[in-house]
């Protein structure tokens, strides 16, 4: 039986839409003490896109998008800490879609004040 393809989502290959565009309002992020957030936050700033699965394992958390919720009430928002949903097929030959997390320019902006407020480092 031949083995079905399997398609791997790489860092930063799609286009990433600079959504102040859209929105035209820039986020007010309210920042947080969380250590699963602040990790969130970090690995956000450090990589320019982040799988789901890595958000979990990198993160310490086995639920990354109630995380990544919780995160975007705190003042990003969907249009600023965006989700985008990738076509892959998964080793059983099943198309998939699984989620892959970016910050835009302005949420990144945002967080990046915050921290410079507080002074802290990720």
């Amino acid at each position: 039986m031949k083995r079905p393809r399997t398609i791997k989502a790489q860092t930063g290959f799609f286009d990433e839409v600079e959504s102040t565009a859209l929105v035209g309002k820039a986020p007010k992020f309210k920042g947080t003490s969380n250590p699963r957030e602040l990790r969130l936050l970090a690995l956000l700033l450090r990589r320019a896109s982040v799988p789901r699965e890595q958000v979990d394992s990198e993160v310490g958390c086995s639920n990354g998008p109630d995380l990544v919720a919780r995160v975007r009430e705190l003042g990003l928002g969907d249009e600023h800490l965006c989700c985008t949903r990738i076509r892959v097929v998964d080793r059983d030959g099943k198309v998939c879609r699984p989620g892959v997390y970016h910050l835009s320019a302005a949420g990144r902006r945002a967080v990046l004040r915050w921290l410079a407020k507080r002074r802290l480092k990720l």
